[in-house]
């Protein structure tokens, strides 16, 4: 009966090993894709020189801030002075500092597109700097537009709204109309077809257009007196004649750096020193950490606190689709973690065992040798 118990016993002992295994395998697979998914964090890897590290930042940013182009300028400017006291410099090119920084901006509104009979709303993400770097779209048609086009009259729009104004996909260089304006077609991109990606991008078609030409465009449905507008952040812009040239600017609500890393944290540390962004409404995210084990595991910790609060900003379709990923990656971790106890436990208690064993009989060969015989 002892002996039926015993095996009984390893018999549960080796299932549940087993089911831990699987299950932590199963997880670590599942881990690795999510992680491979993260294509919008490597800008930093893009970047850097063989020679240096760098680290990729985004800064998120409510309206209420009206963070402008001069805001992002000042930055800039703090970060190569910092960069100078600390001897930090482009190991390619040791004449200067040039290329130690790229950097985009953005905001978020919905608009109207024409052509002809055809009309259309879709989301617009104003852009500046360089944004298709950071954000990578496949390409079905034409290209990406440059902030050193003179005319500013080209966007990037996607299939769906290409269909729903032209009927068709490959329609670079065509026409068409924002508020009686004329623009034209730089390229068409497709739409992401992982699942946390399609969810975040939502249904409604999607388009980019220059800051300049979103700004101006944006002005023209400035609503008549006593009427009101459906664009979410018209109340936070100031439309005011400045000499600046700033005050007509919409808020920039998110903007992306990547920048040099030489020692860890250093880089979104800077950043957030420089924006004093703890005591004001913005969010910094390190994006080439997002991977990183130790990163997932300090995430965590608050796992159960995430919905508590709320965030003072409006996070753009790219990063809710990273914080689905976040989420992911964090229970995926703690699956494992929890599924290897039992195997680890197992483990140190065969170590244990083989080591009374061996030392055990180590005893008795020790006692058997010194034995005197009666």
């Amino acid at each position: 009966m002892k002996v039926f118990l015993g095996k009984t016993k390893n018999k549960i002992r080796f299932t549940t090993f087993l089911i831990c295994v699987v299950v932590a395998f199963v997880c670590l697979c599942l881990l690795h894709e999510t992680n491979q998914k993260e294509r919008e964090s490597n800008a930093a890897a893009r970047w850097k020189s063989d020679n240096q590290e760098f680290s990729y930042i985004s800064v998120y940013i409510s309206p209420e801030e009206n963070w402008k182009e001069n805001d992002r300028n000042m930055l800039i400017s703090n970060l190569k002075m910092s960069f100078q006291q600390n001897s930090i410099i482009n190991k390619d090119r040791e004449d200067n500092n040039e290329g130690l920084i790229k950097d985009c901006f953005s905001c978020e509104d919905v608009m109207e597109f024409t052509n002809g009979k055809n009309t259309a709303t879709a989301k617009v993400t104003a852009t500046g700097g360089d944004f298709f770097f950071f954000h990578q779209p496949v390409w079905l048609s034409g290209f990406a537009y440059s902030d050193n086009d003179v005319m500013e009259d080209r966007a990037v729009i996607d299939k769906e709204l290409a269909w729903q104004l032209f009927g068709g996909e490959n329609v670079t260089g065509m026409p068409f109309k924002i508020n009686g304006n004329t623009y034209y077609v730089a390229g068409v991109v497709d739409t992401s077809q992982l699942k946390e990606d399609k969810k975040a991008y939502g249904e409604t078609s999607r388009a980019w257009l220059p800051y300049s030409a979103f700004c101006k465009e944006y002005q023209g449905n400035e609503p008549a007196p006593g009427e009101t507008t459906n664009i979410g952040i018209n109340s936070m812009a100031d439309t005011g004649t400045g000499t600046d040239g700033q005050s007509d600017k919409l808020p920039i609500t998110c903007y992306e750096i990547v920048l040099p890393d030489p020692v860890k944290e250093w880089a979104v540390n800077l950043i957030q020193t420089s924006l004093n962004a703890k005591e004001r409404k913005m969010v910094v995210i390190e994006n080439s950490k997002r991977t990183n084990f130790l990163y997932v595991i300090d995430n965590l910790k608050n796992f159960f606190y995430k919905t508590s609060g709320t965030q003072p900003v409006a996070y753009p379709y790219w990063e809710n689709a990273a914080k689905v990923r976040d989420t992911k990656r964090e229970i995926y971790t703690g699956i494992i973690l929890v599924a290897l106890i039992y195997p680890v436990l197992l483990f140190i208690r065969i170590i244990i065992w083989i080591y009374k064993t061996i030392d055990g009989k180590i005893k008795k060969r020790i006692n058997k040798k010194h034995a005197y015989p009666l």
